[in-house]
């Protein structure tokens, strides 16, 4: 291969390993021999012969994508996206060897870094400085910098570096900066950084193979599934090496990787297939654990390292550190070693470490049978739910087509049960919300699960229990809609789902949870009995709604008069929704109801004279002449003030919402995780104009690691200064803080405080964006502006 490279002979099959020597690399060629050793190595990991994978290495145009792909005029940087083993690593190291081909025609040229997400320490422009730094000045020449495998340290810490990268190509010094990261499909971001990587045509998949000594021409007679896996090229080299073994294609990408698996332990000799697959999960546990690399030494013996390495599997990096050539397979054999020896209890009472481990777990639930996944599932769901939830949701497919078996056959009352299972073991780790799912139907007592599956589709409803008795039950199947309301069922579902997995009734039920949950944030179901900013906004909304006075109004209302209102609407006609004018609904259920009846009556809100007041700052300027939006009838001041208001109390009620309806997800809730900080608001107003044109204020909104939490508003003389970079913390004073926490890149859009419940819509949108992103809910906010990344 050329170049100082070391090498290990395993001597079954004479088949040689090569080991690349992992220093800091110093001249461009050095860039380039250890991008083909991690080209070679990943293939070879793959299955591919070592001698077909050097050839690949030395076949540019091989994985090479065009140059739209993998660049932005716009942005500067790009977000290559897509599934595991779809060929992003190989897209992104061809994107490397060119920046390198470019650098040696052109001592102007940017310099090439190429970077590994998790093995990233700080900030990713101070790690691509530090490496760009022997070849040249990154400050005059620029940086054309590759991050690999964004998704790998955890979403949130993605999404960091991400907008670390962001934010410093904008910025003057990072003008000359061209980043490319590679991830998993999930991460949040703007549509126009994100590309996808494309997929395998059918003839492309069936060359690959043929090149691999497969059978390429089988590939269009694949049923359905095995068709749409043999689309990324590490699927369709695994197939290539199971056709020359005759043995039979899997029809999943779990099972794809297990035969991987299972042909490189066979081929092992200085151990037995035992023994290999204790040591790798006990590699894969330290490298985890670690951030990506584990000391030989921790792993086991010298034999014991041999033997990893004969695997093919595993690589050194350096002299002393052990790493997976592909970092799927470390995913998988920590999910192995998790359903080997379960969740460790200082990994689920630790979110640093179980970010890390949060790939794995979707590993063990995708590969498990039905009682292993309990055995990881049931004690995560006790202490972490939210991350069960992404496990789940990442571990098993949700499209998947009817019928395509064969499927286990499970009688119904097995089906039933282990739902029935499910469901309450979702409902009892959300706690308090848990409770709550079905209220929106009117119900908040305990259900069955009566479902049966034919193949793989799944017939399934949920029925009121009262007590040990479910009335719905005694009725048969398709008469049940139609009886009264007691007896029908609370929702009902038909279609296929993955009963190729173990752990589908985790997936099927954790839908009927985040459908429910998704319902109640967008109507604003949670009750909060004990916060002043809550009740301030609810009792001017009753009460506006009670007195017909039109929203946006802030003339203050007589107490007595509400008060008497709604007592006359609750006595006289029962619980009815109170209605605010132009046919607009104030929502809200008897306990609520009642509650305000007794403050309006109390006089505790009101002023002396018994009026209520608005929560905020009224307008000031409502009768100048440049008046044309609601914006325009405050000062500069005065909103400013209004702003602040509106944001201190979405704050309170914020987590008045964590804390009463969800403590079990406190510490993985992107904004409650961040806490202590401090949010910050800029705002930028423009001047008065002489024309109703629409010239909103604009708002930044950012979290800043604080040791309180706190609002800060200020004014901006211009709206440059809007998409100024933030001025950095001084080192050292930044205060540890969640990898689930939101990142601190702020987001500027117009601020909503002038509506009359402004701080609670604010509030449940942050909880509904935070549930989302565990998949707690099934969709973000209809309208999203809150404000926060």
């Amino acid at each position: 291969m050329g170049g100082d490279a070391g090498f290990i002979l395993n001597g079954h099959n004479n088949t040689v390993f090569m080991d690349p020597v992992y220093g800091e690399p110093r001249t461009l060629d050095d860039l380039a021999r250890a991008g083909r050793a991690r080209m070679v190595q990943r293939w070879h990991a793959a299955g591919v012969p070592l001698d077909i994978a050097c050839t690949f290495a030395d076949s540019p145009r091989l994985g090479s994508l065009p140059s739209a792909m993998v660049t932005s005029s716009d942005s500067r940087v790009v977000v290559l996206e897509g599934g595991f083993g779809a060929g992003k690593s190989l897209a992104a190291e061809r994107k490397h060897q060119q920046d390198i081909t470019a650098a040696r025609v052109s001592a102007r040229a940017p310099i090439p870094v190429h970077l590994h997400a998790k093995h990233i320490q700080g900030g990713v422009v101070d790690a691509a400085i530090r490496a760009a730094r022997p070849f040249g000045d990154p400050a005059t020449r620029g940086v054309s910098l590759v991050v690999d495998g964004l998704d790998e340290p955890g979403p949130i810490r993605g999404k960091e570096l991400l907008d670390q990268g962001l934010s410093w190509v904008a910025s003057t010094a990072g003008q000359y900066w061209r980043i490319l990261y590679t991830a998993r499909s999930g991460l949040a971001m703007d549509t126009s950084v994100r590309r996808q990587m494309p997929e395998l045509e059918e003839d492309e998949t069936a060359a690959l193979i043929n090149r691999l000594g497969g059978h390429g021409s089988t590939v269009g007679g694949q049923p359905g599934m095995v068709h749409r896996v043999l689309r990324r090229p590490l699927f369709a080299i695994i197939a290539a090496g199971l056709q020359r073994d005759r043995s039979p294609l899997p029809s999943s990408p779990m099972a794809f990787l297990q035969a991987l698996v299972t042909r490189a332990l066979r081929d092992v000799e200085e151990a037995k297939e035992e023994r290999a697959e204790r040591l790798l999960q006990r590699l894969a546990t330290e490298c985890v654990s670690s951030g990506g690399l584990a000391a030989a030494a921790d792993v086991g013996s010298p034999g014991d390292v041999h033997a990893l390495l004969g695997t093919r599997l595993v690589v050194r990096a350096g002299e002393r550190h052990l790493a997976f050539a592909l970092p799927v397979l470390e995913q998988y054999f920590a999910g192995q070693a998790l359903l080997a020896g379960g969740v460790p209890a200082e990994v689920t009472h630790n979110v640093e470490l179980l970010d890390r481990w949060r790939y794995g777990l979707a590993m063990a639930v995708a590969s498990a049978g039905w009682e292993a996944a309990r055995t990881v599932l049931e004690p995560l769901l006790c202490t972490q739910p939210g991350v069960a939830a992404w496990a789940v949701h990442e571990a098993i497919p949700h499209a998947v087509p009817e019928g395509e078996g064969p499927w286990p056959c499970t009688p119904a009352s097995l089906v039933s049960q282990r739902l029935q299972r499910t469901l309450e073991a979702w409902q009892q780790g959300l706690g308090p919300a848990g409770d709550r799912i079905f209220l929106y139907n009117g119900w908040s007592g305990p259900v069955t699960v009566d479902a049966r599956l034919e193949g793989n589709k799944l017939a399934l409803h949920i029925l009121r229990r009262q007590a040990d008795h479910t009335p719905g039950l005694t009725i048969p199947v398709a008469h049940r809609w139609a009886e009264p309301r007691g007896s029908r069922p609370l929702t009902a579902a038909v279609g296929p789902v993955a009963a190729g997995y173990a752990a589908w009734p985790w997936q099927k039920t954790l839908g009927i949870v985040s459908s429910y949950l998704h319902t109640l944030c967008e109507h604003k179901d949670f009750d909060l009995a004990d916060c002043d900013a809550y009740t301030k906004e609810r009792l001017w909304l009753a009460s506006t709604g009670l007195l017909r006075r039109p929203p946006q109004r802030h003339t203050p209302l007589p107490a007595d008069k509400a008060h008497q209102a709604l007592y006359q609407r609750l006595h006289a006609r029962g619980s009815l929704p109170v209605r605010l004018s132009y046919g607009n609904l104030f929502r809200a259920r008897q306990a609520e109801l009642l509650r305000i009846e007794e403050q309006l009556g109390s006089g505790r809100w009101a002023d002396t004279g018994g009026m209520l007041h608005h929560p905020y700052a009224a307008p000031d300027q409502e009768h100048c002449p440049h008046v044309h939006w609601v914006w325009d009838t405050y000062s500069p001041p005065l909103l400013r003030l209004r702003t602040e208001q509106v944001l201190t109390a979405a704050v309170e009620i914020y987590t008045a919402l964590v804390d009463t309806w969800f403590p079990h997800l406190k510490q993985v809730l992107g904004l409650a995780s961040a806490c202590p900080a401090t949010l910050e608001a800029d705002l930028y107003i423009a001047p008065p104009q002489n024309s109703d044109s629409y010239i909103p204020p604009l708002m930044r909104l950012s979290l800043r690691p604080s040791t309180s939490s706190s609002v800060r508003v200020n004014l901006l003389p211009s709206e440059d200064d809007l998409y100024a970079p933030l001025q950095p913390l001084p080192p050292g004073n930044e205060p540890a803080r969640s990898p689930w926490a939101r990142p601190s890149t702020p987001v500027v859009s117009e601020p909503e405080i002038f509506d009359d419940a402004p701080a609670i819509e604010y509030a449940y949108t942050w909880l509904h964006e935070d549930l989302h992103r565990l998949h707690l809910t099934e969709r973000g906010p209809r309208r999203s502006k809150s404000g926060l990344p």
